[in-house]
């Protein structure tokens, strides 16, 4: 038997929570999106975390300020607001959002489950 380190026993637990979690709403509308190793349900499901992506972008801004959300989705403050501004302009920033949470936050479509 492998022995493990409390932190490394603490992050089993939390996966195996976690996809006990994401399998009750497989089959929904929802989302989920990773986040230091804590899964974040996104959709209007009874018990979702967030009924938006905005709502879930704008409560990591709030948790870790914009400077470090920039830097954990791998752009630049600069870069952030232009793209969205442009999406903005061509009138759906959603698909631009949605590849954030596509390329940072390893998203998955639950209904597609």
């Amino acid at each position: 038997m492998e022995v493990k380190t409390g932190k490394e026993l603490l992050e089993t637990i939390y996966y195996e929570d976690a996809q006990k979690r994401i399998n009750r709403y497989k089959g929904t509308d929802s989302l989920v999106v990773w986040c230091d190793n804590n899964a974040y349900i996104i959709g209007y499901e009874m018990g979702s975390d967030f009924h938006t992506i905005s709502e879930f972008l704008n409560y990591r801004i709030r948790m870790i300020g914009f400077e470090e959300f920039t830097h954990e989705i791998n752009s630049t403050e600069f870069d952030y607001i232009t793209e969205l501004h442009n999406e903005i302009d061509e009138g759906d920033p959603r698909g631009y959002l949605q590849t954030v949470l596509e390329e940072s936050y390893h998203m998955e479509d639950l209904s597609q489950c």
